[in-house]
């Protein structure tokens, strides 16, 4: 057994110290070959170097070319201004008669205004408070007036409203004569169709066997022909009254005008309505 032990012992320290042989040779081996490595790289970077320092570049010391420098347009004259029109004059002063009737001033023109818009605040109108405007469509220069009537100028102080266009006189104006009045077209409502009324009678006068009776009644009709409202200011009873109104608001009418001839809502003058079987 001893015997036996020996001889294990030294085939494994034999065999360690080639393990360790062969590890160290070839550790040492890898190291001399990064030498070899280290050497090639650095023969390789001193030859790059040197290309880099010793290399030739071309360099161009020509002088670049002037480039001409365009001149601008010179601007073209400016026209000569026309003359200004020569400034009428005034038309020389005429010979006043004092027995003619002046001149009527010039009809002023509208001033033009934006319309009133309710949600703004209100501005106060100074229309009056410095010159003259009124709705005509005259000259607008001269003498002038809101209530001038001439549509040509002039230039007489005697000219006033009321005189006559183209006057020459300082004398006292003629007061115009009054127009004559208007028609009076205004009327009363009418009935449409026939002038019988032909109303049904109630029920109450079948009981008590009424077979005529009259009503009286007014009208109120609408500008469109329609019956506004019905009044009665006669009634016999027994439901004649009820039934001359029932009729009256089914019938058809001509409106009532005012003077101008345009329709409006008017009464009609009392209306007996007869009931008779």
């Amino acid at each position: 057994m001893l015997a036996l032990g020996d001889r294990a012992a030294r085939v494994g320290l034999v065999i360690g110290i080639f393990l360790a042989v062969l590890t160290h040779g070839a550790g040492a081996t890898r190291a001399m070959m990064s030498l070899h490595e280290m050497t090639a790289v650095t023969a390789e970077m001193r030859a790059g170097i040197h290309d880099f320092l010793w290399t030739m570049y071309d360099v161009d010391l020509t002088p670049p070319e002037k480039v001409k420098e365009e001149k601008p347009p010179e601007p073209e004259p400016e026209p000569e201004p026309e003359p200004a029109p020569a400034p009428k004059a005034a038309p020389a002063p005429q010979e006043e008669d004092p027995y003619e009737p002046p001149p009527a001033p010039a009809q002023a023109a509208k001033v033009l205004t934006a319309p009133e818009d309710p949600s703004e605040e209100k501005i106060e109108d100074l229309t009056d408070q410095g010159f003259v405007s009124g709705d005509g469509s005259g000259p607008g220069y001269g003498m002038v007036s809101a209530a001038g009537t001439s549509s040509a100028p002039t230039w007489a102080p005697a000219a006033k409203p009321g005189g006559v266009e183209g006057g020459k006189g300082t004398g006292e104006v003629k007061p115009q004569p009054p127009a004559p009045p208007k028609p009076d077209l205004s009327r009363s409502p009418e009935l449409v169709g026939s002038r019988s009324w032909s109303c049904p009678f109630p029920p109450e006068s079948d009981a008590e066997q009424i077979d005529s009776a009259v009503v009286r009644i007014i009208v109120t009709v609408r500008a469109d022909g329609t019956p506004q409202s019905v009044q009665v200011v006669s009634d016999p009873g027994y439901g004649f009254g009820r039934a001359a109104r029932m009729c009256a608001l089914a019938r058809r009418y001509s409106p009532g005008l005012d003077r101008d001839g345009k329709p409006i809502t008017k009464t009609m003058p009392p209306i007996a309505v007869s009931f008779s079987r």
